[in-house]
């Protein structure tokens, strides 16, 4: 037996109007075979009604394209099977449904002014079904009807309508959101790499310098005292190393060109003290704390941890709170690790830029809530950087 999958898969694809259309003629065959087998209609009066069902078919088939035409028809339907008698109204049964289903579509695919003129239309329509009846005519009967058949549906339509707005409104919302988040994350990470660039730049240029410094001292020592010379060429290769190191990151990081270069001695680890105090200076009182042997770090490192903290210590002093935090470092083995707690919120804690500087390095950086209250930034940065 084959799957019903691919049918309502099928079915789904079809344009609107062509699912109504046949809609309708699901409903107008539906209809007939109730008239066929279930009313008890002899002579000219079985073909009248088979004529009368059409009206629901068209009124199905017509409920997006032309709403108020098909309320009417599905009403006038629903009146004529009145006028044929009980034998159509207490054995056919869709003809009800059929009305109230329109008047839901017509709630749902238009408003204001055809609105109201569906409403009043389907409404008198209704009334006088009511009337032609075989059921007493009282002041109750009618409001159920009008009620029931078109004023609830019509309302739920509405109803529907202005949910799947708000739907469409609310999703349109999230995905320029989505958009902005991600253009300022690239913004960030771009101005970062900027300042990366210019900062791997300084690094490289001061182990050069450095290279010549020692390469000339080797050469006045070559001759007199050859232990120091290939001492002092062995610090030359170290130094060469590590600036080819730092060298091919920088040829890895978008830069601007004409972004004037900062000059100044770059900072790291050996300078926490420092930022500590200028921190607590500006209101936000730090405790520093070293774990391990503190070692040499390569310079792109070392300047990255420093600005990690920097970074954190100053969206800490932003975000507000008790005024308290603490930083740790931790020296191992392999790589350095850095904490920086607060007591502050979570507002503007993001830190993307900086996400994107650890991770020129291979490092890893992670912002959270803490447990104990406030915010708690954690890196870890490898000690020794891959070539």
């Amino acid at each position: 037996m084959a799957s019903p999958r691919p049918l309502l898969s099928r079915l789904k694809a079809l344009p609107p109007h062509r699912f109504d259309a046949l809609l309708g003629l699901v409903v107008y065959v539906e209809i007939c075979f109730e008239l066929v087998f279930l009313a008890p209609l002899e002579g000219a009066e079985l073909p009248a009604a088979l004529a009368l069902a059409s009206l629901f078919g068209l009124g199905v088939a017509l409920r997006r394209r032309l709403p108020v035409a098909a309320i009417c028809l599905a009403a006038l339907g629903f009146l004529t099977g009145d006028l044929l008698g009980p034998e159509v109204t207490d054995n056919v049964l869709v003809p009800f449904f059929v009305v109230i289903f329109v008047a839901f579509s017509v709630g749902a695919h238009t408003e204001g002014l055809r609105l109201a003129v569906a409403f009043v239309l389907g409404a008198g329509l209704v009334v006088a079904a009511a009337v032609a009846d075989d059921y007493p005519d009282e002041a109750a009967s009618f409001v159920f009807s009008v009620t029931f058949a078109i004023g609830a549906p019509m309302l739920f339509g509405q109803v529907m309508r202005n949910r799947s707005r708000l739907n469409h409104a609310l999703r349109e919302k999230a995905q320029r959101a989505e958009a902005e988040r991600a253009e300022e994350a690239e913004a960030a990470a771009a101005e970062e790499r900027t300042r990366i660039g210019s900062e791997l730049h300084d690094v490289v240029a001061h182990a050069l310098s450095a290279m010549t410094v020692q390469a000339t001292a080797a050469r006045r020592l070559a001759a007199g005292d050859p232990d120091h010379a290939k001492a002092a060429f062995a610090a030359v290769e170290g130094t060469g190393r590590e600036a080819l190191t730092e060298l091919r990151r920088l040829l890895g990081v978008l830069r601007k060109e004409d972004e004037e270069l900062a000059l100044a001695p770059q900072p790291s680890l050996a300078n926490i003290d420092g930022l500590a105090r200028r921190a607590g200076a500006a209101g936000l009182p730090v405790d520093v704390t070293v774990t391990g042997p503190a070692r040499r770090l390569p310079a792109g490192v070392d300047l990255t941890a420093y600005r990690v903290v920097q970074e954190a210590l100053g969206r800490a002093r932003e975000a507000g709170g008790a005024g308290r935090a603490a930083v740790t470092v931790a020296y191992g083995a392999e790589d350095v690790s850095i904490e920086i707690r607060d007591d502050g919120g979570a507002q503007g804690r993001a830190l993307l830029g900086t996400r994107e500087r650890v991770a020129v390095y291979g490092g890893e950086l992670a912002t959270a809530a803490a447990e104990d209250g406030g915010w708690r930034v954690t890196a870890r940065l490898p000690a020794e950087t891959a070539p």
